[in-house]
């Protein structure tokens, strides 16, 4: 488990690559047309991005610059326009990020993932003092 201040942010992570993982999976074998046309498929789809952008802000910032790869702030700029402005979320846009983005924001988030398992908690980076 990995904490910064007290707070466990693992898990966050791992909920993002769950919902990656939804994703692929809500959409595999479909095609544009029926992903836009299907209700249950579009709005699981959308959930699930936002469950990733709701899970960036938990991630430490030190964290998040050390994983530069990683977009955390298109992420949670996402799931701020799904949520603020559902009635005009761009089908296109979606379907685009999954096509090309998010098998690699997936794979990455993962590393991170097994990367806290394998050798515990991550630990900020240390501050420098100033001499004097």
């Amino acid at each position: 488990m990995s904490y910064y201040y007290g707070i466990r942010f693992d898990f966050y992570l791992e909920e993002m690559s769950n919902a990656i993982d939804r994703i692929f999976l809500y959409t595999q074998d479909i095609s544009y047309h029926e992903f836009t046309s299907n209700s249950l498929i579009r709005d699981a789809v959308i959930r699930n991005f936002e469950v990733i952008g709701e899970s960036v802000k938990h991630i430490p910032f030190s964290y998040q610059r050390q994983h530069k790869s990683i977009p955390w702030s298109r992420m949670y700029g996402m799931r701020n326009f799904i949520a603020h402005e559902y009635f005009d979320v761009d089908d296109e846009i979606l379907w685009q990020i999954i096509q090309q983005d998010l098998a690699k924001n997936g794979l990455d988030i993962r590393k991170c993932v097994e990367h806290l398992q394998e050798f515990g908690p991550w630990q900020p980076p240390a501050r420098k003092r100033p001499q004097g």
